[in-house]
């Protein structure tokens, strides 16, 4: 072989590994987009997790403990909180809440039905304990009621959700065309190693370094979070919050995993396909 022949096949190599790297950071961020298109794009994902957890359970017996406190200052009893916050369909209103983030409307906690449900249930508390309305003026029902609904919305809300929840609808759609823009980019790559190859088993081995490198970058990220723990070393100011939290960050996390074994599947079965050729090919001459 002439040395100018060597230089070339170096050069050839060179730009197909090059080719490789780009293979492997354009599939990289391909799974980037769709795990975050199966998670934190996802309405399902959020109201599933909150269900795995029994988030809706905790919420209400958080509110269940702050009511009761606001209500002894009133005179209400425990038993009454209890009926109360027992008659909150939490799923639906945490269903309506956070739908709402993903519809781009309002995102706000509606506390229009808790304030006239929680009216209606003290009228009937006064009724049937034959209280002297005298004693429960409007003005005090208001402020009671006022200050219930502070204590509820601070329990619906989903702090950490709501920083990330206002521009979910404002990027679904750049999202959707990066997805696009990136399956065609990785494809468009394969193809140039596929067809400017004129041995098969080097476009296997090429296509198998693209597909390792896609598993080996992407498990980075999950491998980094749950070694260092980080997720489960918040702080956050309740139970349910904190359980909501360290279950939503590790089903994230969790998603990446699928990815690489994809790619790292496909890489095995490049690299067989890379030897079979090899082997058939050392054979020949």
């Amino acid at each position: 072989m002439s040395h100018h022949h060597r230089k070339r096949s170096k050069i050839k190599s060179l730009v197909y590994i090059f080719l490789s790297f780009m293979l492997a950071f354009a599939l990289f961020l391909l799974s980037v987009c769709m795990v975050l298109r199966f998670t934190v794009f996802s309405n399902d994902f959020m109201l599933n997790t909150m269900a795995d957890v029994g988030y809706y359970e905790m919420v209400k017996d958080e509110l269940s403990e702050k009511l009761k406190n606001l209500g002894h200052a009133s005179g209400l009893t425990d038993e009454f909180v209890d009926d109360f916050v027992k008659g909150i369909d939490m799923i639906e209103v945490e269903r309506d809440y956070i739908n709402a983030f993903y519809s781009g409307s309002e995102t706000l906690v509606n506390t229009n039905h808790f304030k006239q449900k929680m009216l209606a249930a003290l009228d009937k508390f006064i009724e049937d304990n034959n209280i002297d309305r005298s004693k429960a003026s409007e003005k005090n029902l208001s402020y009671l009621v006022d200050n219930a609904s502070d204590i509820y919305v601070a329990h619906v809300s989903v702090p950490f959700f709501s920083v990330i929840g206002n521009y979910i609808a404002k990027t679904t759609g750049p999202l959707r065309i990066a997805e696009i823009f990136l399956a065609l980019f990785a494809l468009g790559i394969s193809a140039i190693i596929w067809f400017t190859n004129e041995y098969k088993h080097r476009r296997f081995r090429y296509l198998c370094y693209g597909l390792s490198g896609a598993a080996l970058t992407t498990a980075i990220i999950p491998s980094f979070v749950f070694i260092s723990g980080i997720i489960s070393q918040v702080n956050l100011g309740s139970r349910s919050l904190y359980m909501l939290f360290v279950s939503y960050g590790n089903s994230f996390f969790m998603h990446f995993w699928i990815f690489v074994v994809m790619w790292l599947f496909l890489a095995v079965l490049s690299f067989a396909m890379f030897y079979i050729r090899y082997k058939k090919a050392t054979s020949n001459q």
